[in-house]
């Protein structure tokens, strides 16, 4: 891919490895309180399925400076109905250049190509100039996935406690992937196997829902740079892994919860509040003073179980979409 066009400070043309670091520099400051660091998209890179479609373009400045990035690619860490995913991010120092419009010509097509029936992306919901451009561009919202916080220092955890002597009287037991590897020959595969029967159940907007390979899933929550065994906490019941909670730890950055989920023969237990208890207990031992929640709006369950642990509510991300014409 190559635009020459003189009437523009830009080119497009392929995205190479070499344009890592300037992508780096845009989301950190879109994005300066969720850093990201060279390394760890390098991991991103070398981890992306071979065998998914997926087509990108950059902005060149004029000065060799690579300032807009664009993919179009299949979701593969979803079930999707006939949707595939957009990102798009332009650096703030160049935007209203028409990068970001030639950016999404380039890329959007390719869904379509593909036999997509709509396009997904999202967006802060308080980056109203990206909620602009969305609209401008024929997309509507049809969800949006709610970003909060808790800050750990101010947080009491005693009106929360009975949860562990609810499971304790109920003969569950938490452990770790660090403490049951040694144990369990198959641990790595059994946890996401777990994983994937718990998140059938966490909805996402337009009625998809997490799905993915046991080696994507790997790359992500095994070998990931972000990722610490010992902060994947699991629920058993005798030798029954019944639960989760993962926390992901990205350099710079707050700690998130990455997965909660507990089997449906097993909730209304007090499992998932004390596999939380657990893993901020976990985060103050290793220093950490807040952590960080991502939850759709279509799952209640756990935004109400937030809401009682005193989480304060971030701006959310957007879900946009635009369907085939």
């Amino acid at each position: 891919m190559s635009n020459n066009q003189t009437s523009r400070p830009f080119q497009l043309r392929d995205f190479r490895p070499t344009d890592i670091p300037d992508f780096v520099e845009a989301i950190n400051l879109v994005y300066p309180d969720e850093p990201s660091t060279v390394e760890q998209m390098e991991y991103w890179e070398s981890s992306y399925p071979k065998d998914n479609p997926r087509l990108r373009a950059v902005a060149e400045w004029h000065d060799g400076k690579t300032i807009g990035f664009a993919a179009c690619f299949n979701p593969f860490w979803m079930v999707t109905p006939g949707a595939y995913w957009l990102e798009m991010l332009v650096h703030p120092d160049y935007r209203r250049h028409g990068a970001g419009s030639a950016l999404l010509a380039a890329v959007e097509p390719f869904a379509w190509q593909q036999s997509a029936l709509r396009l997904w992306s999202n967006g802060r919901e308080d980056h109203l100039d990206g909620v602009a451009f969305a609209e401008a561009h024929g997309y509507h919202r049809i969800g949006i996935r709610f970003e909060s916080v808790l800050d750990l220092d101010t947080f009491d955890e005693a009106p929360f406690v009975s949860a562990f002597d609810r499971i304790d009287a109920a003969g569950y037991t938490l452990t770790t992937l660090a403490a049951e590897r040694p144990l369990v020959a198959d641990a790595d595969r059994r946890l996401f196997d777990l994983h994937d029967q718990v998140m059938v159940d966490v909805p996402f907007p337009g009625g998809a829902y997490p799905k993915t390979t046991y080696e994507q899933w790997r790359a992500w929550a095994i070998d990931s740079p972000t990722s610490d065994h010992d902060g994947m906490f699991i629920a058993k019941q005798g030798d029954n892994w019944v639960g989760l909670t993962f926390v992901e730890m990205p350099p710079g950055g707050s700690p998130f919860t990455g997965s909660t989920g507990v089997l449906r023969a097993h909730r209304g237990r007090g499992l998932a509040m004390a596999l939380k208890l657990r893993s901020f207990r976990f985060l103050r031992e290793h220093g950490y003073h807040q952590v960080r929640a991502h939850n759709d709006t279509a799952n209640p369950p756990i935004l109400e179980l937030n809401r009682k642990l005193g989480y304060r509510r971030l701006p959310g991300w957007i879900t946009w979409e635009k369907t085939a014409q």
